[in-house]
């Protein structure tokens, strides 16, 4: 008898973390910054996307967009992982979800390593990959792949810089030694307007910081899927344990990073004690 009980308190356990993992991963919340910086006299409002991996919150993502439109942004930033690699049946819903970015304010793009993975020309997705790109390009998306915008809006002059790590920056259980040159190799040196950086893995934060971002945008870590009150996140998608610069807003030396949860899963659908979030910032210049 005892064992039958303890049998039913198990299947029970199970089928309530089940359902509460279904209601989690079905939902995202707005998360609010607020980045104050003597560098820009105005206001500006910006949104932050990270690893959606085509996934939907209502019918084409409705619910997604009208929270996104609700935050009137002057800018949308997408730092990487829009779509699951091999999954290229759903890459018509990284398509049609930016269809609709882009009629809310402009959208700026860098690669995460899902999109890094599928650009390699050996890859079976390659040309799967390419005309979604070519697509995005056609529809209006800035894709900035190891490049850099300078635009002028509400009259400030701010860069916009896109990182695309190489991807043994993204390997597994390995620690791969950060090479001091990498930044300055791939993007040059920064500009001398408010500097805004999208890069996928917050790994490297401090070099980012370092080498001259104002504002640095991050994901990857989908919050560390797993967080423990007063700890933190537990586990990064490197199988780092612990890891630094996870999720929240960092400030460091008058410069400031966030990194995001992060919109979707893929692979391994778990979310505990950390909910998807958009990310909405409001830059504070100096008046």
């Amino acid at each position: 008898m005892v064992f039958w009980v303890i049998g039913l308190i198990f299947v029970i356990g199970i089928l309530g973390f089940v359902l509460w993992q279904r209601q989690e991963l079905n939902k995202f919340r707005v998360t609010d910054y607020d980045v104050c910086t003597d560098r820009l006299s105005q206001e500006l409002r910006m949104v932050l996307v990270t690893d959606l991996h085509a996934w939907e919150y209502g019918r084409d993502n409705e619910k997604l967009l009208a929270s996104i439109r609700a935050q009137k942004p002057d800018l949308i930033f997408i730092a990487g992982d829009l779509i699951v690699s091999a999954q290229t049946s759903k890459y018509a819903v990284a398509e049609q979800f930016c269809r609709q970015l882009v009629s809310i304010a402009p959208v700026y793009f860098a690669n995460g390593n899902h999109e890094k993975r599928v650009q390699q020309e050996d890859s079976a997705y390659f040309e799967d990959y390419r005309r979604l790109e070519a697509t995005l390009r056609g529809m209006g998306v800035h894709i900035l792949n190891n490049a850099h915008e300078k635009i002028c809006i509400h009259g400030e002059e701010i860069s916009i810089y896109g990182l695309d790590l190489p991807l043994i920056y993204y390997s597994k259980a390995k620690k791969i030694p950060w090479k001091e040159t990498q930044l300055t190799e791939l993007l040059g040196l920064p500009d001398r307007q408010y500097t805004i950086l999208l890069a996928h893995n917050p790994k490297y934060t401090k070099e980012y910081l370092d080498w001259g971002a104002d504002l640095s945008l991050s994901g990857h870590y989908h919050g560390g899927l797993v967080c423990l009150p007063g700890i933190g996140s537990v586990v990064s998608p490197q199988f780092e344990l612990f890891p630094k610069y996870s999720f929240g807003m960092y400030e460091e030396a008058g410069k400031t990073a966030i990194t995001s949860r992060g919109l979707g899963t893929h692979t391994f659908h778990i979310r505990i004690c950390n909910r998807a979030e958009l990310v909405n910032i409001v830059i504070h210049g100096k008046k």
